[in-house]
């Protein structure tokens, strides 16, 4: 794994968004009444609620005018965080839309953003979008990561696993691959000089990445074996997924810690790097 480059040529950014957002659709798309109201990982939301919110980003994105609900419908906890207060209330909005319009929204909003997209000149994303000069490379990642990520919460919800031999599954690794150093850096803050080791297994082998803290309190990939380092975690893909995402407390991921137990259980409670 290393710290491997993330896509950075549009093409292939389109195509991974894209690609994610047709997997979407067609997993939701034959979902029964009941596995369309099973609760998901996300505080509050089942499987209608994500793809309540996948159409209302997705709708911003293509230009339509903006649909939320007052701040009064949404939950307490999430009027102090804008982006969250936002999502939120764009989910509200559409809780009395059958699930048969908020794929119709998310399709007619996917349609427009492909002809956006593959035009010659795109242009700037809306300013309406709330991460107002953003330019489409950094968004559409984001916007790739957050549909694959919602495709496995759906997909875990109703226990019907797969998606990842995708763009989006494969963008969505090195995305969180690539903010290690910025967990042991900035948000564990062990001494300089200290070492952290992952090893992420996949069904094809495994991935290695070793981060070190320089005396500038900075953290940076080096090229030292995971037998060399003060900790070394081991984990599979799915859980590093589970644990960057969000998803699972690190009591609940099948990780393994070796060397110095304290600083792995300091990484591991700090792996979230999603909003």
């Amino acid at each position: 794994m290393g710290i491997p480059d993330t896509p950075t040529r549009s093409a292939d950014l389109v195509q991974a968004w894209s690609a994610s957002a047709d997997a979407v659709l067609e997993l939701v798309g034959h979902l029964d009444d009941h596995e369309l109201v099973a609760a998901t990982d996300l505080p509050g939301w089942n499987v209608r609620d994500i793809l309540a919110h996948l159409a209302h980003l997705e709708s911003e994105l293509a230009g339509e005018a903006s649909t939320l609900a007052d701040e009064s419908e949404i939950p307490a906890d999430a009027r102090d965080d804008p982006f969250r207060a936002y999502t939120e209330r764009g989910v509200a909005a559409r809780r009395a839309r059958t699930t048969t319009e908020l794929i119709a929204e998310l399709e007619r909003a996917v349609h427009v953003l492909r002809q956006t997209l593959e035009a010659d000149e795109p242009g700037d994303p809306p300013a309406s979008f709330p991460r107002p000069g953003t330019t489409w490379e950094p968004l559409l990642r984001d916007r790739t990561l957050d549909y694959w990520m919602h495709e496995q919460d759906i997909r875990r919800a109703v226990g019907h696993p797969g998606g990842w031999d995708s763009p989006g599954a494969e963008l969505t690794v090195r995305q969180f691959a690539a903010a290690l150093p910025y967990v042991v850096g900035k948000k564990v803050r062990p001494p300089a000089g200290t070492t952290v080791a992952f090893t992420v297994t996949r069904p094809a082998g495994a991935d290695e990445v070793t981060i070190a803290v320089g005396e500038d309190g900075r953290a940076r990939v080096v090229d030292v074996g995971a037998d060399d380092a003060d900790v070394h975690l081991s984990m599979s893909v799915q859980d590093f997924v589970l644990a960057c995402g969000g998803r699972r407390s690190p009591d609940q991921l099948d990780a393994t810690v070796d060397g110095d137990a304290a600083l792995g259980a300091a990484v591991l409670a700090a792996m979230s790097v999603t909003p």
